[in-house]
């Protein structure tokens, strides 16, 4: 068994600022509106770039690095346009110029059986890799709604790629369940590539989150609320989050991943994990000698507290951020 862990000193998060921002964000996936053809109705930059300031100013998006993304967007589809790259380089252009998409193929919006695609749309709107009736391609993913209610539960399932209606089992497929009552999310996730050997190419997990167990391990000890599995042919993974109250009135949590391996792969796993644990450790020490500026595991766990840190200073300011992202939705009346 190998166990890997890590202890986060964050901020802490009020349980009501939290269920305010799970009602936004239920607002916010209710004001989407679409045209005719089942596309997004998507608000003009204009409308959208005081949000987005809002939310830079929150500490939410990097408003520098989404303006140089619109920025490579704009140029690559240009040259897209203009010129006659070679494969390769319209390959290149293709990835850089695509945006992601959302359409409602079928049924009404956030209704039962409900169904959308979920994709990397062409600067023209077509899906990459899709066919002529925008159906198909490897990039996209197929979303069905199966509940909704916002005050009870709500769930979907999702596959990679969109097979629905062609009889044909995708490669990823899973659920995400919200129980608005009980304060929990539950998703899973099965995946089985294409191939000969269907025990080695098939890996399932799970993930386990109980908000009103959450806030109880902060009162009263350590009761992990946060619980993750994973289950191939060769090992099993498990992993839980607990938070408890630091003394300086942060949350001190701690993640913690045991990987075991599985029958007689148990001595192959165990080796392959250590080899990986110290090339990371060799290579995390090359970077602090280099000084290049290339980020360790340690700086991208210490960025990831920071990220948190963020959202929980500006969380009573979310939901009304979210309230206007709804109402500005709610207004677009033209595709992007």
């Amino acid at each position: 068994m190998t166990r890997l862990s890590h202890t986060f000193d964050l901020s802490p998060a009020d349980r009501e600022t939290v269920d305010r921002i799970v009602a936004g964000l239920y607002e916010v996936a209710a004001a989407c509106r679409f045209d005719d053809q089942g596309r997004l109705l998507t608000p003009d930059e204009e409308d959208l770039a005081p949000l987005v300031a809002r939310a830079g100013e929150l500490g939410l998006v990097d408003v520098k690095a989404r303006e140089e993304r619109l920025a490579q967007r704009e140029s690559a589809a240009a040259e897209l346009r203009e010129g006659s790259p070679g494969p390769e380089r319209r390959e290149s252009l293709e990835i850089l110029a695509s945006r992601l998409g959302l359409r409602l193929r079928s049924g009404g919006h956030l209704r039962e059986h409900a169904h959308y695609l979920v994709t990397e749309l062409s600067p023209e709107g077509v899906p990459a890799g899709a066919g002529r009736d925008g159906s198909g391609g490897w990039s996209s993913t197929g979303v069905t709604v199966t509940s909704w209610d916002p005050w009870g539960r709500a769930s979907v399932e999702y596959a990679l790629p969109d097979t629905a209606g062609t009889g044909e089992a995708p490669v990823t497929w899973g659920s995400a369940s919200h129980d608005g009552a009980a304060g929990t999310l539950d998703c899973t996730l099965e995946v089985r590539l294409p191939g000969r050997g269907a025990r080695l190419r098939s890996a399932s997990g799970a993930l386990h989150l109980d908000l009103d167990a959450w806030y109880a391990a902060l009162r009263n000890g350590p009761v992990p609320p946060v619980h993750l599995s994973a289950t191939h042919a060769i090992a099993r993974v498990e992993g839980w989050v607990t938070p408890v109250p630091a003394p300086s009135g942060r949350w001190s949590v701690e993640a913690v991943l045991d990987v075991r391996g599985r029958g007689l792969y148990k001595p192959f796993v165990a080796a392959a994990l250590w080899a990986t644990r110290v090339s990371f450790r060799r290579r995390d020490a090359r970077l602090r000698r280099e000084g290049s500026g290339e980020p360790t595991v340690a700086d991208g766990l210490e960025q990831a507290g920071r990220a948190w840190d963020a959202a929980a200073r500006s969380a009573p300011e979310i939901p009304g951020l979210l309230a206007d992202l709804a109402r500005v939705l709610a207004e677009a009346r033209h595709p992007r």
